[in-house]
């Protein structure tokens, strides 16, 4: 459409310069001794302007073949860039695919040609290390630190993370914190640290670390728990020598933290190994009025308190609440014959099997029907019930 326009601009512009000069009949002498020419106003008009046109398409016709050289270079390099930016694309595709040989192909001839350096020396590093290159991928990692100091965290945190992978985590931890002082808030770098922190033992400052993701959202509390449940129990574990050590840390530990069934259990149990059975008693009592756990009450029958009567009327009020607790009347069964009510123990014992047979509750039949003797023994056990009052007798 726009060619038919200019074709009949052209031809208005024709046609009114042909009228024009059919109608002028002026003319333009022009003496150059001992010349003189003598040629009409229009065709000299007409002249001037073919003239201009010309000399402007020599003009030009000279500049672009003097500009060739560059023209034909900045062509190149353009191409050249677009080769390269295709291959860092193809090479991001194939390492999210898994094809990590060709990956590193890819992005290593992007890296050749300059195309964005940080991203392909990055991407060629992981396809390196998933191909263990270890060496290869170290130097491409030193290609990024060459890129200034805007690219250090970037080289820190993924070579902190391939070093992890590796299981080197002493240099892995290294590194992280030199990323900590360069960023105190990078959450990477911070889920970073907490893995090698984990890794290495470091259970203190793994929990704060968790407390600071926890509070930039980069953990949920569902996550959190399992972890921080772990590292205190790591904590108590290495101070489950000495009592003094282990109420330290019982002490240290967040209030809402002790009343967690699996890591009080841990604690009462280290506090059972070490005689310490009133410290026992107060956490399994503690975490038993919050929720029931039968864990925590299996334990309660293996403390050995100087108030053991005391013990019997704390589960046997339990028992009002939970009378078909198997582990429960298991455990009264104990404490009844720590005091010799062999009457009371063999009734409970008796319908802790009958709710749920277990191998520790036949064992400890045995082990009452020896210590009671024949003489001892009830002549029926078939008549068992539950007295309110009481228990089971």
């Amino acid at each position: 459409m726009s060619s038919l326009l200019w074709f009949i601009a052209l031809f208005v512009v024709a046609t009114i310069v042909a009228i024009a000069v059919g109608l002028n009949t002026g003319y333009v002498l022009i003496v150059m001794a001992p010349w003189r020419i003598e040629i009409s106003l229009a065709m000299f008009v007409i002249g001037i302007i073919v003239l201009c046109l010309g000399l402007y398409t020599f003009s030009r016709l000279a500049y672009l073949s003097l500009s060739l050289p560059t023209r034909v270079q900045a062509y190149r390099q353009k191409r050249s860039k677009n080769r390269a930016r295709s291959a860092l694309y193809q090479g991001l595709t194939d390492y999210f695919e898994g094809n990590f040989k060709r990956a590193e192909k890819q992005v290593e001839l992007a890296l050749e040609n300059g195309e964005s350096p940080a991203l392909s020396a990055i991407v060629a590093a992981r396809s390196a290390h998933e191909l263990h290159k270890y060496e290869k991928r170290d130097l491409y990692l030193a290609k990024i630190n060459e890129l200034g100091p805007e690219t250090r965290l970037l080289r820190l945190t993924t070579h902190a993370e391939l070093l992890l992978d590796e299981r080197r985590y002493n240099e892995a931890l290294t590194l992280l914190k030199e990323a900590h002082r360069l960023s105190p808030k990078h959450v990477r770098a911070h889920q970073l640290l907490l893995k090698a922190q984990l890794a290495t033992g470091a259970w203190r400052a793994a929990i704060e670390t968790l407390d600071l993701l926890e509070t930039v959202h980069a953990v949920d509390q569902i996550h959190a728990l399992p972890i921080r449940r772990n590292a205190w129990q790591q904590l108590l574990r290495h101070s489950s020598t000495y009592l003094d050590d282990l109420k330290t840390t019982w002490k240290s530990i967040p209030s809402e933290m002790r009343l967690d069934h699996l890591l009080a259990q841990t604690a009462a149990g280290y506090f059972i190994d070490l005689k310490a059975h009133d410290e026992a008693l107060s956490i399994i009592e503690r975490n038993l009025e919050k929720s029931w756990d039968d864990a925590l009450v299996a334990l309660y029958g293996e403390c050995r308190s100087q108030s053991n009567r005391m013990q019997i009327e704390k589960a046997e009020n339990w028992l009002k609440d939970h009378p078909e607790d198997a582990v429960l009347l298991l455990t009264l069964a104990k404490l009844c014959m720590r005091e010799l009510l062999w009457g009371k123990a063999q009734s409970y014992l008796d319908a802790s099997i009958f709710i749920e047979p277990s191998r520790e509750a036949q064992l400890l039949q045995q082990e009452l029907s020896e210590k009671m003797g024949p003489a001892k023994q009830p002549t029926s056990r078939n008549n068992n019930h539950i007295d309110p009052d009481f228990g089971v007798a």
